[in-house]
């Protein structure tokens, strides 16, 4: 008989006290359980967190030391607003927005794999010298490129909406993007190639940034579109001029990408033109040369040579 039930108590009280009694019993093990799965959840969101951080990529791995090191001179580690992109933001799909459950899972089992697949060829040390990586980083970096592609760069529109751009400094932005802000695929890496890491200065800037023949087909466009504003010497006018020291101050080691983007966007909007891609890399051969950067026999024909630099003097 239950201690706390006397001895003359009825049939009922004695199933009431029973019924009581598990009650107690079921409500302590659901909230046991409760509690075990917060600590769960919990324990396993910090292992994603921990397992995606820079330290853990930049120096858990071996093999990832001159991953992390090419990645520690790239715009998404140090740049001019101070918002730095972590290693599984670009390379776990959902983990740099609000994933849904769904997403959650497939974020877990993707790391599980990836996870896996790491540990084994780091125990392997598959890759144990720099020599070692330099011979497979083109393979590795296809493989990568091929994952954005196939999964729509889902991990670059994870941190970027292209209709967030706000603000006066944004509009070359907005006009670049325009046509991309609908577009059911993407190319993020066409021109922001050494956006996550950058190993070294492209050699083919080493022979010239462009052609004769290229700067040529620049200049016929700029005096049609651009002189009346620039200057047919490009002295300046309406706008501001494009040679010089002036030259030096807007563009002294900035990336191509800034001066195409001004090209293609700002500057054809206020002359009333539409460039296309290979129009707008013309004219920026021609300031180019303008400019005194040498002449080559490879033209600049690419968008993802527009990550590198101009020299600051």
């Amino acid at each position: 008989m239950p201690e706390d039930m006397s001895p003359g108590a009825s049939p009922f009280d004695m199933r009431r006290t029973a019924s009581r009694g598990r009650l107690l019993w079921i409500s302590s093990w659901a909230l046991g359980f409760a509690l075990l799965g917060i600590v769960l959840v919990a324990g396993t969101n910090h292992a994603v967190a921990w397992s995606s951080s820079d330290t853990f990529c930049g120096t858990a791995c071996h093999s990832m030391t001159w991953v992390a090191a090419a990645y520690r001179q790239s715009p998404h580690y140090i740049n001019p607003v101070g918002i730095r992109a972590s290693c599984g933001a670009c390379h776990v799909p959902y983990d740099s927005g609000h994933a849904t459950a769904a997403q959650y899972v497939e974020l877990l089992l993707f790391k599980v794999d990836r996870g896996a697949k790491d540990f084994w060829y780091e125990a392997r040390k598959s890759i144990a010298t720099k020599d070692e990586w330099e011979k497979r980083r083109p393979a590795l970096s296809n493989t990568f490129q091929n994952y954005l592609t196939q999964h729509n760069y889902i991990t670059c529109r994870g941190c970027h909406s292209l209709d967030a751009f706000g603000g006066a400094r944004s509009h070359m932005k907005v006009v670049i993007h325009r046509g991309l802000a609908n577009a059911s695929s993407f190319d993020c890496l066409q021109c922001h190639v050494n956006i996550g890491h950058v190993y070294e200065q492209p050699a083919s800037k080493v022979n010239g940034w462009y052609t004769a023949e290229q700067a040529a087909a620049g200049e016929k466009l700029f005096a049609q579109s651009c002189a009346a504003c620039h200057g047919a010497k490009l002295e300046g006018g309406g706008g501001p001029a494009l040679i010089g020291a002036t030259w030096k101050q807007s563009f002294g080691g900035a990336k191509l990408l800034r001066v195409w983007g001004e090209i293609r966007g700002p500057m054809a909007d206020y002359a009333g033109a539409t460039f296309t891609t290979q129009q707008s890399l013309d004219i920026l051969a021609f300031l180019l040369q303008q400019n005194g950067l040498p002449a080559g026999n490879k033209p600049l024909a690419d968008t993802r040579e527009l990550s590198d630099t101009l020299p600051e003097k």
